[in-house]
């Protein structure tokens, strides 16, 4: 047996239970990894929220969608990897202590790196390069904004940028005291949005605005951010952690010419999913190995306390990433 967490429908949304399940057993081209870190996401903790009772879609879920471990079985057909492969990726259910997962979603993880650290990786690195890169295809020389720098997708988008060639990379903060480290992230300013004219205060280090925006909070957020994008302009958005509606300048759209663009791994095919992480692979897990694309990880929780875990999110006190260590008791 092992342990496993899920989300269970509940009356105010979802709740979490921390099951004890039988160690599941790989299929063709599958295989068995004893997971030794999993990464903390927000969506998880927006998601929670739908899962109510009275939710005729509300199912119960496994939680967690990112591992990082050591293959100990392989099923039929596997012939690339090997038992005891250090990996890590991206997979349903990662909040466990077993994980089965297609061999197509494994990554290797670089003998540099600890297991909290690759699993620092594989959800927010997917997400930001799918965002920049295949869906707002930054180029070298553009200006580039991305909203929640201190967010583990924010800390990886900024490196992407940066390797990308963009310039400059800006990163927005409700923390001003969080600039410091964003900037030796990569951010070559950091603007501030609780001060009310921040929209003015992007368009003044630019000129013209920002070629691309890739946005984390939405909400209240998304007025300003149209109003700092230049000329042909194209806005991603990938989370919505101030809420998912606002007012939108239709006539501001239609003059810049702005493209807006949505991206999300819920309307995904499994296919479609595994497509991402492959593209993301081939480009970016030669930087990961040399070490120029890195993980940031700011705190890491026993799997056990996940609910502590959710809580500091929620707290919005990270730079980085946060991870659960399955190390805390022997499976």
């Amino acid at each position: 047996m092992s342990r496993a967490w899920w989300t269970m429908p509940g009356p105010d949304g979802g709740i979490l239970e921390l099951r004890q399940v039988a160690i599941p057993s790989p299929g063709p081209a599958q295989v068995l990894v004893r997971v030794r870190a999993a990464g903390v996401n927000r969506g998880e903790l927006i998601g929670r929220a739908a899962l109510r009772r009275d939710n005729p879609q509300a199912r119960p879920a496994p939680s967690g969608n990112e591992f990082a471990g050591d293959i100990v079985a392989l099923g039929a057909g596997v012939q690339d990897w090997t038992v005891g492969a250090r990996v890590m990726g991206r997979g349903a259910g990662g909040h466990a202590d077993y994980l089965v997962v297609p061999t197509r979603a494994l990554w290797r993880i670089p003998e540099a790196l600890t297991f909290p650290a690759a699993a620092a990786l594989p959800n927010v690195v997917v997400t930001a390069h799918d965002a920049l890169v295949t869906n707002a295809a930054l180029t070298a020389g553009e200006s580039v904004l991305i909203t929640a720098g201190s967010s583990g997708v924010g800390t990886v988008a900024m490196q992407i940028a940066r390797l990308r060639g963009a310039t400059p990379v800006i990163a927005t903060t409700r923390s001003p005291g969080k600039a410091a480290a964003l900037r030796a992230l990569g951010a070559s300013d950091v603007i501030d949005t609780t001060q009310p004219t921040w929209p003015a205060a992007v368009r003044g280090l630019l000129g013209q605005g920002v070629d691309v925006v890739m946005d984390q909070v939405g909400g209240h957020l998304f007025p300003g951010l149209l109003q700092a994008m230049a000329l042909r302009g194209r806005y991603v958005s990938v989370g919505r952690n101030d809420g998912p509606v606002s007012e939108i300048d239709l006539d501001l759209m239609a003059r810049n010419r702005l493209r807006l663009l949505g991206v999300t791994f819920r309307t995904r095919t499994a296919e479609e999913a595994l497509q991402c992480s492959e593209r993301c692979a081939a480009d970016l897990a030669g930087a990961i190995h040399q070490g120029t694309l890195r993980p940031v990880l700011d705190r890491v929780f026993p799997l056990a306390e996940l609910p502590a875990a959710h809580a500091y999110m929620w707290s919005n006190s990270q730079c980085g990433k946060i991870v659960l260590s399955t190390d805390d008791v022997e499976a």
